[in-house]
């Protein structure tokens, strides 16, 4: 079997769109380094130290940090959820501190949501300033049971600034939580999620967020031939933030509506 081969101009590009059901997003780095599908390097260009061996740390959690906000924007655009959820640990039932046993106990409950109850989600967990884990998150609830949250002192329904309502996640049995459908706004909450994954935060369980295993976790991605002058671009668009990436290399990113378009 003949092997073909290419020049790199042929295969690399600095430039491509990821193709999500309801946006696109235009990434544009300072280097080609998005090779068309089908074609793999013989060499790897730049050497990748061993795990937790690189020479900078700070820059390696970052790099990873922005890795895993890329695959969770990936995840939440990919697929249609239909609830933003908050949880929270009690402490009457659960070591809210201990990473150990909240990971046991939160997975756990995961798998028997998703298995019992058809419960779909990307989920981050964060550390509240005092040390203790909680979560946020998009869900797709199958048939997991909601109730309306109630204000304590007067008993009336509660409701957010924008008018949705909240409800309590009955089947959600180690602490407190909060559920709200998302708005038309389907984007701005998922890149709301993604804010969650802040230069502050930690990789909790040694990973930096919870999936179930049947979500689509890929976008279809093109290719711009030819690629874009990346220098331009960020004059074009100012406000887009510059993701390091590995060296020097780095990238931005811009999104842009699909008329039509729709995540469901």
């Amino acid at each position: 079997m003949a092997i073909m081969s290419a020049t790199r101009a042929d295969v690399f590009s600095n430039a491509r769109v990821k193709l999500y059901p309801s946006t696109q997003v235009l990434q544009v780095a300072n280097e080609s380094i998005f090779r068309a599908a089908g074609w793999e390097a013989r060499t790897r260009e730049y050497d990748v130290p061993p795990k937790g061996k690189g020479k900078d740390p700070l820059r390696a959690m970052a790099v990873s940090r922005a890795r895993a906000r890329a695959a969770v924007r990936d995840i939440a655009l990919c697929n249609h959820f239909t609830h933003f959820l908050t949880w929270t640990l009690d402490a009457s039932l659960i070591d809210r501190y201990d990473v150990d046993e909240v990971k046991r106990r939160v997975t756990s409950t995961l798998k028997n949501l998703g298995f019992r109850k058809g419960f779909r989600y990307v989920i981050v967990p964060e550390f509240h300033k005092d040390g203790a884990i909680h979560f946020h998150g998009l869900c797709s609830l199958g048939s997991v049971r909601l109730c309306p949250a109630c204000n304590p002192h007067t008993g009336q329904p509660l409701h957010t600034d924008r008018g949705q309502p909240v409800f309590n996640m009955q089947d959600w049995t180690l602490g407190f939580s909060t559920c709200i459908p998302i708005d038309e706004n389907y984007e701005r909450t998922c890149n709301y999620i993604v804010k969650y994954l802040s230069k502050d935060s930690q990789k909790i369980f040694g990973k930096w967020y919870l999936a179930s295993r049947d979500l689509r976790k890929r976008p279809d991605v093109a290719l711009i031939d030819g690629g874009m002058d990346y220098a331009l671009f960020r004059e074009e668009y100012p406000e887009s933030y510059e993701i390091p990436l590995y060296n020097d290399v780095c990238m931005t990113a811009v999104q842009f509506p699909v008329t039509g378009g729709d995540c469901r």
